[in-house]
């Protein structure tokens, strides 16, 4: 005796397609929240390393290393080799002049620059945080507006400073002073609206990230 088959009837389909459609819908929201919170936490990451590189950098070829933010000293905005405009840059800061090229406090054609990426939905400062974070040294009233580096006359500065020792210090531009040994120390603080970071530059050039704990009320690393 030949056996039946039972084929899948139209009704059928569209009620898997249902099911498949809300349980999409359900799991949509948790995928963007896992990716926006995956975003905030390379970048603060991304922040660290560049601020890590600068010092690294400066020891190694002797010459000073700035890490812009958002802007440079004229208030252009910061671009990469390719005229991208980016959030953060560290570029080598040499005027081109003989044979071993000085620091003028400016973003020069020519010098060597390394960008950090813009990701989407990750803004300066923070949106939880109520305090500066521990070890953050600058202009702590600033942490949220995203920055706390200053220049030697206290002033908020978007940039930091580090010497061929591998200190960071404050400097300032028109006409270029550094600060002191330890005045380059600061944060930078990013948010993604559910999850604020702070990358805190310590004025030895240590650099440590920490998130914040809305039910402790307090930065963790």
């Amino acid at each position: 005796m030949q056996r039946r088959t039972r084929g899948v009837t139209l009704i059928e389909i569209m009620i898997a397609l249902a099911i498949i459609g809300a349980v999409s819908g359900l799991a949509a929201p948790a995928f963007r929240t896992y990716f926006d919170d995956q975003r905030i936490k390379q970048t603060a990451r991304a922040v660290a390393d560049v601020l890590s590189l600068a010092r690294t950098e400066a020891i190694r070829t002797g010459r000073n290393h700035v890490v812009y933010f958002q802007q440079d000293p004229a208030g252009a905005s910061l671009t990469d080799d390719a005229g991208s405009v980016v959030p953060v840059l560290l570029a080598q800061d040499d005027d081109g002049a003989g044979p071993l090229p000085a620091p003028n406090g400016q973003l020069d054609a020519g010098e060597r620059r390394f960008p950090v990426r813009a990701q989407p939905g990750v803004n300066w400062g923070v949106t939880f945080a109520t305090g500066a974070a521990p070890g953050d040294t600058g202009l702590v009233a600033n942490y949220t507006t995203g920055r706390t580096f200053r220049t030697p006359g206290l002033a908020a500065a978007r940039w930091v400073l580090f010497r061929p020792d591998g200190l960071p210090r404050a400097y300032s531009t028109g006409p270029y002073t550094e600060g002191a040994i330890g005045s380059g120390g600061g944060a930078v603080y990013v948010t993604n609206g559910r999850r604020d970071y702070a990358i805190v530059l310590s004025p030895l050039g240590g650099v440590r990230v920490d998130l914040w704990n809305s039910a402790l009320a307090q930065w963790r690393n």
